[in-house]
C-alpha cells in the first residue's frame, strides 16, 4: 500500500517514552550519572551498573520529594489565605 495516507489526526499529546527512558534529565554523555568524580573512572562494570541503578533510586526519589514539598506549600498557602480572611484582612 505505498502512497496510501492516515485518516486519523496526529496526537496532541506528547510521544510516549521509549523502552529505556525513565530519565527525566539530560545527562551529558561526559558526566555518567552526573558526577564528575575521577574515582569514577576506576569502577569496574558490575560498580557501574549498581551506581546506574541507585543513580536511577536517587532521582526519582528526589522527583517525589519535590512533588511532596510542593504540596505542603500548596496547603499551607490555603491555610495562610483562610487565616487571613477569618482576620479581616484580603
Amino acid at each position: 500500500m505505498a502512497g496510501h495516507t492516515s485518516c486519523t489526526a496526529a496526537p496532541a499529546t506528547q510521544a510516549p517514552p521509549a523502552i529505556g527512558h525513565n530519565s527525566q534529565q539530560a545527562i551529558e554523555p561526559n558526566e555518567p550519572f552526573g558526577l564528575r568524580a575521577a574515582w569514577l573512572h576506576f569502577a569496574n562494570m558490575v560498580e557501574v551498573r549498581r551506581l546506574a541503578k541507585l543513580h536511577g533510586r536517587i532521582t526519582r526519589r528526589k522527583q517525589s520529594l519535590d512533588e511532596l514539598v510542593a504540596e505542603r506549600q500548596l496547603i499551607m498557602n490555603r491555610c495562610i489565605r483562610r487565616m487571613r480572611r477569618a482576620q479581616g484582612k484580603n
